[in-house]
């Protein structure tokens, strides 16, 4: 009876099981340059990380950003003439008289501002 009492009081042994959510299964390999291997060490001394827990944590919370859309290739480009626009009427300003040029400025500038308030628009409207 007492040689039973012992066995059934035994602690499990072993390490304790993960579970599946947290267990690290699928591995991903990334080769890099000496000196970003290099780069990527000295950061995870600093942060009192293991290398593979510094790249992981880094991949997982760092946020990708997205390749520009025609859409915003578009506008940058629309800002870019009204930038040169802007600069032709500002050296136009220094060789005439600032009076002839309020029209075309405040033109200009209705301009810019319609496009930047297109792109913020659409910039609210990718966050969601």
């Amino acid at each position: 009876m007492l040689a039973t009492r012992n066995q059934d009081k035994k602690k499990p042994k072993g390490r304790p099981t993960i579970a599946d959510a947290r267990r690290l299964s699928k591995a991903v390999t990334v080769k890099f340059s000496k000196t970003d291997y290099e780069t990527l060490r000295t950061r995870s001394r600093k942060a009192n990380r293991r290398l593979a827990e510094y790249i992981r944590e880094s991949a997982l919370r760092s946020e990708v950003v997205q390749p520009r859309t025609e859409a915003d290739m578009k506008e940058y480009r629309t800002l870019v003439g009204l930038a040169n626009n802007l600069n032709q009427l500002t050296k136009m300003a220094h060789q005439d008289s600032i009076i002839y040029l309020y029209s075309p400025i405040d033109k200009l500038l209705g301009e810019i501002t319609d496009v930047i308030r297109e792109y913020k628009q659409g910039t609210n409207k990718k966050k969601k």
